[in-house]
């Protein structure tokens, strides 16, 4: 795995719980908010922590933002401070920007401003809650992919237990990919056509959402 190293500007509950995965995934993690008890929780858990305002150019640029692989700015309740935060990182070089967005406006100001990548979770997270809930198969998790496409975790359908994939003939009835399968402890990868699926597998598919969506039906 390649070590990355990040900012994070602002260590809410977005902010420090993404901070806190980092760091956990063996990252080199710089936190950075204003309120100083915020930054001295979580010193001991990130590689290191400053507390500053990140809105404030000359603040932020004692901070060397062109060294970070990503800067990520976990504040998006306030569109004045994300747009910025997002400027002053712009102007002090940084390479990459994720910014979090609340809403669509929110979105296409931070774009347009040169953010490289924005998050929606609120929004993301609905629209997955939204998938999960709506089919009845037991879908597990839901992962939205750009050119409308996704993939989707499920158990194994009762009427599929004990056939090949060979057998049920996914993508040609369903156009569905099976692109891993968790048998137990055992992962199978790409799994080849004479694979024989079980009551308690879960599969991992790639489909359309059209396709995803008449599966489910």
């Amino acid at each position: 795995m390649t070590v990355l190293n990040i900012m994070v500007i602002g260590l809410g509950y977005f902010g420090e719980s993404l901070a806190l995965e980092l760091a956990h995934l063996g990252h080199e993690v710089l936190g950075i908010d204003r309120d100083m008890e915020v930054v001295q929780r979580n010193a001991p858990l990130l590689t290191d922590t400053i507390q500053l305002d990140a809105t404030n150019l000359e603040a932020l640029s004692s901070v060397e933002v062109p060294s970070f692989d990503i800067c990520i700015v976990g504040r998006g309740s306030d569109l004045e401070e994300s747009v910025l935060i997002t400027l002053n990182l712009k102007e002090l070089g940084a390479r990459n920007i994720i910014c979090k967005a609340l809403t669509d406006q929110q979105r296409k100001i931070l774009e347009r401003l040169g953010a490289n990548q924005i998050v929606q979770p609120e929004r993301d997270m609905g629209k997955r809650l939204a998938h999960m809930v709506s089919t009845s198969t037991e879908m597990l998790d839901y992962l939205e992919l750009p050119g409308d496409y996704g993939i989707e975790e499920i158990s194994t359908p009762r009427g599929w237990w004990e056939r090949t994939l060979d057998e049920l003939q996914l993508p040609t009835r369903y156009g569905l990919q099976v692109l891993l399968i968790k048998a137990g402890e055992k992962f199978i990868v790409s799994p080849p056509a004479s694979t024989r699926l079980h009551e308690s597998d879960i599969l991992v598919v790639f489909g359309h959402h059209r396709k995803l969506a008449q599966f489910r039906r």
